[in-house]
């Protein structure tokens, strides 16, 4: 609990983020997690206060150190002596000053950030997702600054700095800085203990055949350290008074679980409730898929949401942090299809444009599935069109929002004015709002004036 409020010191961490950093659940699904939090929070607040008093030139009195704001706990600690702040500060800044061509300041940065590390595991031993995330985050931050600064050695023309063995997934990165500095020799012999037919074998193969050019190597797959995945819950709200459609939510279940790509198109015309199929499927279907369910909205129109914003929002959403995301639509592909492996996800995609906006986007793994809505159907899939409601359908959907007892008054009524609608739930919705908003109309009365 401390490791959540640290990293987040000076800011209201809600009690729902942390439920879900140090015990992985979600704060509706564990109650008696929330309960139990003040008395824990007490705990620490007594643990911290005496902490405290024994610093030196302590800037925060005894209790005063964690406070209780709404729902939320906010520790009072100086960013200033957290190394977890001060690590990633100097590491910005040293991205900045390489930027503005100052190597030298740079190279400083880099050697103080990485002198900060007493331990070869940041957050050793803290057990729950948060620490699990943060300790995988702050090494693969650690391994960059060493490859950094080891650019800045060759670049400065310094020794090499003398660093522990490099962990496997780091090697690739390592020698290709040097191969790119022209020092061949030392990149091989960092290579020299590489299994075969993996990428470092790859690499070292190149740089013994001749006029080696290194431009086109992306090693974004070994550079890139495995992080703990987060589950997102970005469903839009389920639609309260959804009605009817249980043939097509059957056949878009069936789609989803018949073997072959797991994904559905839903398209129809405007106005027929493409959308409100879709997401009412999503939220039934999403016990099914309990590692999350992604959402995004693709815009409906060209040239539409740009599949690689999508892609980084998506990778954003699953835990990778902000410096990580690779920039191209490849690299995040292949980020993306990582995060998902031996996972169960939902993705849902409203406002398709077109099959070359979608498929970046599409899962692969066999528990997961993806849901998208078009004006047209998409090749590939299966395809759901959604057409007018049934009058029956209709008439429900009018009795849900109006109430029963107005319908009962005016069955003709309400039956003329669903067909007047074209029973389409985009227009009924329409009518059943302005006679929400007019309750002592009977429904005969908008017949009479339908621009009203």
């Amino acid at each position: 609990m401390l490791a959540v409020l640290l990293a987040n010191a000076g800011r209201p961490v809600p009690v729902a983020e942390i439920i879900d950093g140090v015990w992985g659940e979600e704060a509706d699904e564990a109650p008696n997690r929330a309960r139990g939090l003040p008395a824990t929070m007490y705990r620490l607040r007594n643990a911290l206060a005496g902490a405290d008093s024994s610093v030196e030139g302590g800037s925060v009195e005894g209790g005063n150190v964690l406070r209780h704001v709404g729902k939320a706990y906010r520790l009072e600690a100086d960013p200033a002596n957290i190394d977890r702040t001060v690590f990633l500060a100097e590491l910005a800044a040293a991205t900045a000053a390489r930027r503005n061509r100052q190597p030298e300041r740079a190279h400083a940065l880099l050697t103080a950030a990485l002198g900060r590390w007493s331990a070869p595991v940041a957050l050793d031993g803290v057990p729950g997702p948060f620490a699990e995330h943060d300790r995988r985050m702050l090494a693969g931050r650690r391994e960059e600054a060493r490859l950094a600064r080891l650019e800045l050695d060759v670049e400065l023309g310094l020794p090499l700095t003398a660093e522990p063995a490099p962990e496997p997934a780091t090697v690739v990165p390592r020698a290709l800085a040097l191969a790119r500095a022209g020092r061949t020799e030392q990149a091989l012999a960092l290579l020299a203990d590489s299994a075969p037919g993996g990428e470092a074998a790859a690499l070292a193969a190149r740089l013994r055949g001749p006029a080696t050019d290194l431009a086109d190597w992306t090693p974004w797959a070994s550079r890139t350290a495995p992080r703990q995945v987060r589950r997102p819950f970005q469903l839009p709200p389920d639609i309260a008074d959804f009605t009817g459609r249980a043939t097509l939510l059957t056949e878009l279940a069936a789609a989803l679980a018949a073997p072959g790509p797991r994904w559905v198109t839903v398209t129809g015309p405007p106005g027929y409730g493409k959308s409100a199929l879709a997401i009412h499927a999503a939220h039934r279907l999403a016990p099914g898929h309990p590692d999350g369910q992604l959402h995004a909205d693709l815009g409906g129109q060209a040239p539409g949401a740009d599949p690689a914003a999508v892609l980084a929002a998506f990778v954003r959403a699953l835990g990778v942090e902000e410096h990580a995301v690779p920039p191209g639509l490849t690299d995040l592909r292949t980020l993306y299809l990582r995060l998902l492996a031996g996972r169960r996800v939902l993705v849902l995609l409203d406002g398709a444009v077109d099959a070359e906006q979608v498929r970046p986007l599409l899962p692969t793994e066999p528990g997961s599935a993806a849901l998208a809505t078009a004006g047209r159907p998409l090749p590939g899939g299966h395809t759901v069109t959604v057409g007018r409601m049934t009058p029956d359908e209709g008439i429900e959907l009018l009795s849900r929002a109006l109430g029963p007892g107005r319908l009962a008054r005016e069955p003709d009524a309400a039956r003329a004015l669903a067909a007047a609608c074209d029973h389409q739930p985009r227009a009924l919705r329409l009518a059943a709002s302005r006679l929400v908003g007019r309750p002592a109309w009977p429904i005969s009365a908008l017949l009479s004036h339908p621009r009203t």
